[in-house]
């Protein structure tokens, strides 16, 4: 391989490697501004459809610690069935607007073009006195994120700090990743041209 085909490769990868670290810190950006802007809507942040779900209550234990992180999936209302644990927008008085994870334990009810659920916490004596709405799905849960509900316990759960150190940490690998791509560009041009003679 000639001395201009490895610069021409060492050139396409630099700028290849450039243009990813770039497009994850916008994705990374876009997601942050996402979060921050659902969360001062009042509204659970959704990213390709999945959510993440910090449960309060201890309703649902011992299927979902009270505590813990959970990942939730975006689905139309009419593929809920029976024993689905759903997460909702309550419109119990008490919690009202607020997001609320139960099970269903009832066939979902038809009330015209709406469906309507009657839901239950597994570890609560009866069912939900309100019926969760169909419009105000926000999805069924999937799984509960163990690592995260970690890590969110050692941060003491404060969401701003953790957006906040983020950034910080996007910044500071932004500033070292633009030094490292200037100093090797300096030392690729003082590098002496390689005689083929």
């Amino acid at each position: 391989m000639t001395s201009e085909a490895k610069t021409k490769i060492k050139k396409a990868v630099k700028i290849t490697s450039s243009v990813a670290w770039w497009c994850l810190l916008a994705l990374l950006f876009a997601l942050i501004v996402n979060i921050i802007g659902a969360k001062i809507a009042g509204k659970v942040p959704s990213v390709c459809g999945y959510s993440v779900m910090h449960i309060v209550s201890g309703s649902m234990e011992d299927e979902i610690p009270q505590g813990s992180y959970v990942l939730i999936k975006r689905v139309s209302p009419d593929k809920i069935k029976i024993n689905d644990v759903i997460c909702f927008y309550s419109d119990d008085p008490a919690i009202y607007g607020l997001p609320n994870t139960h099970r269903v334990v009832k066939e979902p009810i038809r009330v015209g073009e709406k469906i309507e659920f009657v839901t239950k916490g597994d570890a609560n004596p009866a069912e939900d006195h309100v019926t969760a709405k169909g419009d105000r799905l926000i999805g069924v849960y999937v799984d509960t994120l163990d690592g995260l509900t970690a890590i969110s316990s050692a941060m003491s759960g404060n969401i701003l700090l953790t957006v906040f150190i983020v950034l910080q940490l996007s910044i500071i690998g932004m500033v070292v990743y633009a030094t490292v791509l200037v100093k090797k560009s300096k030392e690729n041009n003082s590098e002496p041209p390689i005689d083929n003679k």
